[in-house]
């Protein structure tokens, strides 16, 4: 490999590095998702969290919010709530209703957001549980 062609790669490498450090920067460390008694008032919420869709709802009295990312192919997953499942639309992946996978290829379950209820606020934190 010649020095200006090495060089070259180099140079896009370093800046891919720094692009995708840059776009991750963008992403919100929270956000205020709604309030408690609004959630106690409905079965689940769909909402959005830096650029994708979570899933909101109460179980057994607290608060669990799901990535709706799948972890085969990363499609969004549908709520179905006549068979209390999510259904991936790509490749028939199935979560039940605590998000562990049921069939299908993906490899692991739904991802669970880390909150806070803050002042009777919930708020989504941009990290998992566990």
């Amino acid at each position: 490999m010649k020095r200006n062609e090495f060089l070259h790669l180099t140079g896009a490498g370093l800046g891919a590095v720094a692009l995708s450090s840059a776009c991750s920067l963008l992403d919100a460390p929270e956000m205020r998702v709604c309030t408690l008694a609004e959630l106690e008032a409905v079965p689940y919420r769909i909402e959005k969290f830096n650029g994708r869709k979570i899933f909101l709802t109460l179980r057994e009295g607290n608060v669990v919010i799901f990535s709706l990312i799948c972890r085969h192919k990363r499609c969004t997953v549908a709520w179905e709530e006549s068979r209390e499942q999510f259904e991936c639309p790509c490749h028939e992946g199935v979560y039940d209703r605590e998000g562990e996978v049921v069939d299908g290829p993906p490899p692991a379950p739904l991802h669970r957001f880390k909150h806070e209820i803050r002042d009777g606020d919930v708020w989504v934190l941009n990290a998992y549980e566990g």
